[in-house]
């Protein structure tokens, strides 16, 4: 259990020479947020995180995203980067200190990497604070090799089975990384980039390693960008599929978004579910039309999507459910969009009129869900009061 406090500092001022753009990597949009933000508003909703620091290339156009998205909260400080990466931490660093003396155990991790894993960096912070040190690591996909002299010629290789890739979150007692980085020379500042060798060179903490998901990657080049958003759109899609018990069709859209979405969870009864903690939902229907609002998330945007079974044995019910028009049909979704927009939902109905199509249905429902973890893009709720059929 962490029962003292914790800060973070998140360098964020890189040049983003490597990514061949003239936008600095931690202002891309993705899926319409900057790509800074995804790692401050994953610390923000741990609880016992008390600070951040965001070193940032601009405080004004950091500062100026941060108000302008309005999701994170009020413990984040933004303060000038410097000429290297490590100068940079530095500056994080000091300014925690300053306004946070009583931290105990203080985290940095690349803002350019979206992903992260709670369950880790519990760990790492527990580590620290009882070794001094802690750091995630990866095993090595490619083997490591170096050239001598200009010609490039190879010198040797470094055998990959006792070497390990160092990633972000890392984790530190205060006064360790204030030791090191009092202590460090000047070559380090400028050329340095591991905060885990400065705690061993200059504080004399030998860092606890932990092994850490393969999620912790950094954004660096152009096509981490769209790795980023796959990435990002499973992480943010949350689903709800509400049906009866004997619904094939609602067994193989479960089988089909498994993969794709964070959290995934079939009910027969709306009580059965977790209130509040979607942001999107399927109703199957064969009677009665379910609402179901107290499964969404009352705080972010969410997608609902009505699947209406025309060929249910029960579907012609006394009501005469199915006898209507298409005229009928849609101004029936477009009530339904005026009811949930005034909640921020977006909703699309879905008619399932044809047998046979139960592949297409699938795949159409699960494209409307995995559109709305875009949920910042102009093309968001571009389906919302839409009437499909298939």
């Amino acid at each position: 259990m962490i029962n003292f406090e914790v800060g973070v500092i998140l360098p964020s001022a890189g040049s983003s020479e490597r990514l061949d753009t003239t936008t600095p990597k931690q202002y891309c949009k993705i899926l319409g947020k900057p790509l800074f933000l995804y790692a401050l508003e994953e610390f923000d909703r741990i609880p016992w995180i008390k600070s951040m620091v965001l070193v940032a290339d601009s405080v004004e156009r950091a500062r100026g995203l941060l108000d302008e998205c309005g999701s994170v909260g009020r413990k984040v400080a933004v303060v000038q980067g410097e000429t290297s990466r490590h100068r940079s931490i530095r500056a994080g660093l000091l300014a925690l200190q300053k306004s946070e003396p009583t931290t105990r155990v203080v985290v940095v991790h690349d803002a350019v990497r979206p992903m992260v894993p709670a369950g880790l960096l519990e760990q790492l912070v527990l580590a620290a604070e009882r070794c001094g040190a802690a750091g995630a690591t990866r095993p090595l996909v490619s083997t490591i090799v170096a050239s001598t002299g200009p010609e490039g010629l190879l010198d040797h290789c470094l055998d990959r089975s006792t070497h390990i890739s160092s990633e972000t979150p890392q984790a530190f007692r205060l006064d360790t990384l204030c030791a090191a980085y009092s202590k460090c020379s000047e070559h380090d500042l400028d050329h340095g980039t591991e905060c885990l060798q400065l705690a061993l060179a200059y504080a004399g903490v030998r860092a606890q390693l932990i092994e850490g998901p393969p999620d912790l990657w950094k954004v660096t080049y152009k096509r981490d960008i769209y790795a980023a958003i796959g990435c990002l759109r499973e992480n943010k899609c949350r689903v709800c599929i509400v049906a009866p018990e004997e619904c094939e069709v609602a067994d193989m859209l479960m089988e089909h978004l498994a993969p794709k979405v964070s959290v995934l969870q079939r009910v027969v009864g709306l009580g059965e579910a977790t209130e509040g903690h979607f942001n999107a939902a399927v109703f199957f229907h064969r009677h009665n039309i379910a609402q179901g609002n107290g499964l969404l998330d009352p705080e972010r945007p969410s997608t609902v999507v009505h699947v209406f079974d025309h060929d249910a044995p029960s579907s012609a019910g006394a009501d005469g459910m199915w006898q209507v028009s298409v005229q009928e049909m849609h101004r029936g979704a477009r009530h339904r969009e005026e009811l949930y927009g005034k909640e921020g939902k977006s909703v699309a109905v879905v008619h399932w009129v044809t047998a046979g199509r139960e592949g297409r249905l699938v795949r159409l429902v699960s494209a409307l869900l995995l559109l709305s973890a875009e949920d910042d893009e102009e093309d968001a709720d571009v389906f919302s009061g839409q009437t499909l059929f298939v």
